[in-house]
């Protein structure tokens, strides 16, 4: 099985509470390609690197059999590159982040000759403008399964070149077979709804199937007419950059295989876990299988649900 990961690789600068700065590669092409890996998936990035991409990075990808396409990837712009502040309070969520510079958009010609059943559509910024969005929906969904994580249509960058979130979204995401969002994200896509009102919202104006939210220690998914939720221990985590990416993906490759959205709830969940518990920074977070794996037999029997 393949799965093609459509988003930007990124360059992170990543500054922990105590002032240190480590430097990682990142954004969703990188965690949510190296999560499927973890799934024995094939996987193909659709992305956009400069030429100031350091070639470690390349053989880090090449390693991990990860498909990038070196004469598509090579740009007189840069890569995109983000410096991550992470903060001092307890919530995993507690950072600020800070554009340093930006790739090149993608284009429909960027989608041509990609050889998979299934699509993870993940921007990190503004790189999957509108008509690429649908074109890859279109073409995704004709083969099989379409994953979308929004966040990149909900961001913004300000004089200072922080990431802020915008005033208003309008995306069109029909024919979407799954949507992962966060609270904010899930309120700016639906006017302003908030929680399981706007799950539901997506599925009956979005049409789609699965509808995945994220909250504070608490991972929510609407599908067939049932809310399920899991709560996981709060804690204190050094880094919690990329888990929204680990969770799409271990939800998309465990959906994609079983058929089964509990279990693919239970494995993006444990994935989640997994990932924050390694205590890592950057990429050197996503985890193991055996490690997924435990976790997601534990999330599954303590599944919450409740039929609406």
């Amino acid at each position: 099985m393949r799965l093609a990961v459509i988003s930007s690789l990124v360059l992170d600068s990543i500054q922990d509470v105590a002032g240190n700065v480590s430097e990682s590669l990142g954004g969703p092409a990188s965690y949510c390609g190296l999560t499927a890996r973890r799934f024995n998936f094939d996987v193909s990035l659709v992305t956009k690197i400069g030429n100031d991409f350091p070639q470690q990075y390349k053989l880090l990808l090449l390693a991990e059999s990860i498909d990038i396409r070196e004469p598509e990837l090579s740009h007189s712009c840069p890569t995109t590159k983000f410096r991550i502040i992470l903060g001092k309070s307890e919530r995993v969520d507690s950072r600020s982040l800070q554009l340093s510079s930006k790739g090149p958009p993608l284009t429909i010609r960027d989608l041509e000759n990609i050889n998979t059943e299934f699509m993870l559509i993940s921007p990190v910024l503004d790189e999957v403008p509108h008509d690429v969005l649908r074109a890859a929906i279109t073409s995704g969904k004709k083969n099989g399964f379409v994953m979308i994580d929004p966040q990149g249509y909900t961001r913004g960058v300000d004089r200072a070149g922080l990431i802020v979130p915008v005033d208003k979204v309008s995306l069109d995401l029909s024919g979407a077979s799954a949507i992962k969002t966060d609270q904010m994200e899930l309120r700016l896509l639906t006017n302003g709804l908030t929680g399981v009102q706007a799950m539901q919202h997506l599925q009956d104006h979005q049409g789609i199937d699965f509808v995945i939210s994220t909250d504070y220690c608490r991972i929510h998914l609407v599908c067939n007419k049932i809310h399920y939720w899991v709560d996981f221990e709060e804690n204190h985590y050094p880094d919690s950059t990329g888990v929204g990416d680990i969770l799409s993906s271990a939800f998309c490759c465990s959906y994609i295989r079983e058929k089964d959205p509990l279990w693919a709830l239970s494995f993006g969940v444990g994935a989640v876990r997994a990932a924050l518990e390694t205590r890592k920074m950057g990429l050197n977070k996503v985890p193991s299988r055996s490690f997924i794996e435990q976790n997601a037999s534990y999330y599954y029997n303590v599944v919450t649900f409740q039929s609406l």
